[in-house]
């Protein structure tokens, strides 16, 4: 009598568990309240340590400059930090200074539901490259217009503009005049007439 086939049964494989992935209220439920050393990245909550004098000095500046501009021409509003920026369910981050235009400000509601028109981020010596790295991918992939990106050692800002949902360098620009820096002069692409001496921020 022929033996029938022996067949092995392969055991169905254990799913392990997966982290649970923090959304907006988790973050503001588990962080300080009005706190700005906080932000969510891809469902993990973030520490972001307190900024030193010349990060802080570049943002009153700018803040100033940009805010006052803004404000004049009724083109809609600038914060800055603290302030958060829902950009995705598992994502919300506190740029150092953002702008929403005019026809946009309804993304405002208690917090900012969406993405700015411009983001600013200062660089400082608690920011990882990692966690900056990801926060440009935030901004680009959400429809943020217009990125600067401020280096305060080298005193350098670069600009990118959005196209396409991929950011790409405009112009890098600092405090040293030359023609290939543009004399150290940012034009804005969202903010529409606004012109910025590098060397104003850096004052």
């Amino acid at each position: 009598m022929t033996a029938l086939p022996h067949f092995i049964i392969p055991k169905k494989k254990q799913k392990l568990p997966q982290p649970k992935l923090l959304t907006f209220v988790d973050y503001a439920r588990f962080t300080p309240l009005d706190s700005g050393n906080y932000e969510l990245h891809n469902g993990k909550i973030i520490y972001i340590p307190t900024p030193l004098f010349p990060h802080q000095s570049i943002v009153g500046n700018l803040l100033f400059l940009l805010g006052y501009f803004v404000k004049n021409n009724k083109l809609g509003v600038v914060v800055s930090a603290p302030m958060d920026v829902i950009l995705t369910e598992n994502d919300t981050v506190q740029p150092d200074i953002l702008f929403i235009s005019q026809d946009r400000l309804n993304i405002i509601d208690g917090q900012i539901k969406g993405a700015p028109d411009l983001v600013v981020e200062i660089q400082s010596g608690g920011n990882t490259k990692k966690e900056m790295s990801y926060k440009k991918h935030l901004y680009e992939s959400s429809g943020v217009k217009e990125y600067w990106l401020i280096n305060p050692e080298k005193k350098t800002l670069t600009q990118y503009e959005n196209i396409e949902g991929e950011f790409f360098p405009k112009n890098v620009l600092n405090t040293a005049p030359s023609e290939s820096l543009r004399e150290g002069v940012l034009k804005a692409i969202v903010v529409e007439g606004f012109e910025l001496k590098i060397g104003d921020i850096f004052a």
